[in-house]
């Protein structure tokens, strides 16, 4: 859970390169709202992270601020309850959101969100 954790922390701060010290180079992350306003589905791989850090910031206009509240081990998985808050076009944005992470070696190999806990424990539990 450190791992997923320092992420967080490296994600709060906007540092990327603490973020990319703890991911994999095939990582692969699909965040579902920033991708729903971008129209990507996935970014793979260190310099996907990069790009993921840089439409955050452009979409939800320096506002996006993501708050784990439950971390469980599932499976393999890491699986983190929480909120997201930010504003996009001038109005505020909340949900409630479940992010899956799988660690292999120390490092983020994939991240996803789910609106959705059913969702999410069953990617959790997959072998994906």
């Amino acid at each position: 859970m450190a791992t997923v954790k320092a992420v967080y922390d490296a994600f709060a701060r906007g540092d990327v390169e603490q973020a990319l010290a703890h991911v994999s180079p095939q990582v692969e992350l699909r965040p579902e709202g920033t991708s729903h306003a971008t129209g990507r589905s996935v970014y793979r791989g260190r310099q996907g992270v990069r790009e993921y850090f840089e439409d955050a910031a452009r979409v939800w206009q320096g506002t996006l601020r993501l708050e784990p509240l439950d971390y469980r081990a599932v499976a393999g998985s890491v699986v983190v309850f929480g909120r997201v808050r930010a504003r996009r076009d001038g109005r505020p944005f909340e949900t409630e959101v479940v992010w899956v992470w799988k660690v292999r070696d120390g490092l983020l190999v994939s991240g996803q969100v789910f609106s959705t806990r059913g969702a999410a424990i069953a990617a959790a539990r997959s072998a994906g």
